[in-house]
């Protein structure tokens, strides 16, 4: 369960993020904060496990790695966030000069 577990937050992740670079045609978008964003999305995981298991078609360990991955995909969005948004110096500067920030 441990290892499907793993698997299935990797993918989460990997897929989330590179879905989020997939958005083209906004000029000065961050791509990174998309993907990431997208990552605690885990009310679909946490239905599907249920339907899953209420028609029996997902055995025990199978359900608690969605729950793990539901788990811990919504607790690792916000520090992964902060860094997706983190600014340069010069990204600060330029804001500032813009007056768009204070």
């Amino acid at each position: 369960g441990l290892i499907i577990a793993i698997f299935l937050i990797a993918i989460a992740i990997i897929g989330k993020v590179v879905t989020g670079w997939a958005v083209f045609g906004q000029p000065g978008i961050n791509r990174l904060a998309v993907g990431v964003g997208m990552i605690p999305r885990g009310e679909v995981g946490l239905v599907f496990a249920a339907i899953g298991a209420a028609s029996g078609t997902l055995d025990k360990p199978l359900q608690a790695a969605i729950v793990i991955m539901v788990i811990l995909t919504t607790f690792l969005a916000p520090p992964l966030l902060r860094f997706a948004f983190k600014q340069s110096p010069e990204e600060k500067e330029a804001l500032k000069e813009a007056n768009l920030i204070g």
